[in-house]
């Protein structure tokens, strides 16, 4: 499973015609629909723009257009509770224990649930895992020094600026941020993929 972590309003600035780019870009690329469109649902979270409610819709429903399917990692109820109003194949959860002990609490035991975790691995049914370091740009020394190989290719958050990690433990279940050639923001650093770059890793698919 490949999820493309397309952001929050800090990539998109939600901006519709933005968000149809970046979807457009994906799909030149991604011919045979092997990835899943992740955003992200959240109130507040420091300085970050949040996505509003209306350019998930506009996302979600222009990626089922094209053949994508899209989800979204959620911060809080409220935004667990909205996503939940869509089709999606999971809903995931960010490396926040806080996360696991409120928002983790309110999904039914029938929802997949994919979590990233790194000193606090919690337990469920229907839950998928990957090792996730917040740091940006990580380096493979930080991922290999806080798990081990069993669990790196159960599942990856990668926050690399290279393919080394994927390639070297292909993962199960790997997560990578996703970008444009002009995107701005916190969430299109040199972690975060282009188009481009994509390519090699749904080739290798």
């Amino acid at each position: 499973m490949i999820i493309i972590d397309a952001g929050s309003g800090n990539t998109c600035n939600n901006d519709n015609k933005y968000i149809s780019k970046m979807i457009d870009e994906l799909s030149r690329i991604d011919k045979e629909r092997k990835c899943i469109l992740k955003w992200q649902l959240f109130f507040t979270a420091g300085n970050n723009i949040p996505l509003t409610y209306e350019s998930f819709d506009f996302a979600y429903n222009y990626a089922r257009l094209l053949g994508f399917q899209t989800t979204a990692s959620v911060f809080d109820e409220t935004s667990l509770n909205f996503l939940l109003r869509y089709k999606v194949p999971f809903v995931k959860i960010a490396n926040k224990p806080v996360l696991y002990d409120t928002v983790m609490r309110e999904i039914t035991v029938d929802t997949t649930v994919i979590v990233s975790w790194n000193n606090r691995r919690p337990q469920g049914i229907n839950m998928k895992y990957m090792c996730c370091v917040s740091k940006y740009p990580a380096k493979i020394s930080d991922y290999e020094n806080s798990f081990n190989p069993d669990e790196l290719k159960a599942g990856i958050s990668d926050h690399t600026d290279n393919w080394s990690l994927y390639n070297k433990y292909k993962p199960d279940v790997y997560e990578v941020h996703y970008r444009l050639e002009d995107s701005t923001g916190s969430d299109s650093g040199s972690f975060a993929r282009t188009p481009e770059q994509l390519r090699s890793l749904l080739n290798d698919k």
